[in-house]
């Protein structure tokens, strides 16, 4: 193919020509809403993620790579951080995000090394996003770093914002999953 260049989803190598950007699949899977635009590295991935498999693991991804149609590629995520968190954090062997629900039927996504400490604080109304507004425990997941669960907690409060029928089928899995434990 004269002037062919590789497909824009994430991890496709097959050669598109002319003004595409996507190979014949993964443009069905655009124009059906499937697939958007990693807002790190600015290539396309599954709709339900909100990092391609290599931003969301950190992978070096190929520089000579530009955003189709001119556009700037997106700045990277804000992940929360703190100085006051490095020395304990040194000694912590595990990390949590989780997600409340709130009395509104918004959902609530944050990250800690202490989840009953923190559980309790937002039900003493001591942060402000979740004061008075009844936050209820209804995820929770177990990460190895703070670095981890800061950025699982980017995509968690991405997809509480842009889908949140994804948040209630995880939600309803993970209660699913913790019944059939308590069964045994």
């Amino acid at each position: 193919m004269n002037g062919a260049k590789t497909c824009a989803y994430w991890s496709c190598q097959r050669k598109v020509s002319g003004r595409n950007f996507l190979c014949h699949e993964h443009w069905e899977d655009f124009q059906d809403d499937f697939i958007d635009k990693c807002p790190i590295c600015g290539r396309y991935k599954d709709f339900d993620y909100e990092l391609c498999l290599d931003c969301k693991n950190r992978r070096l991804v190929d520089t000579r790579f530009k955003a189709r149609d001119n556009e700037p590629l997106p700045k990277r995520p804000k992940v929360e951080h703190s100085k006051a968190w490095e020395k304990a954090d040194k000694a912590a062997g595990r990390f949590f995000v989780y997600i409340l629900k709130l009395d509104t039927g918004e959902f609530y996504a944050g990250q800690t090394r202490e989840l009953r400490e923190r559980i309790s604080e937002h039900r003493d109304a001591k942060t402000a996003s979740t004061a008075g507004r009844n936050p209820c425990l209804q995820y929770f997941e177990v990460l190895s770093t703070r670095e981890s669960a800061a950025l699982r907690e980017v995509d968690l409060k991405a997809l509480c914002k842009k889908n949140p029928r994804q948040i209630r089928r995880m939600i309803t899995g993970f209660h699913d999953l913790l019944r059939e434990v308590n069964t045994d």
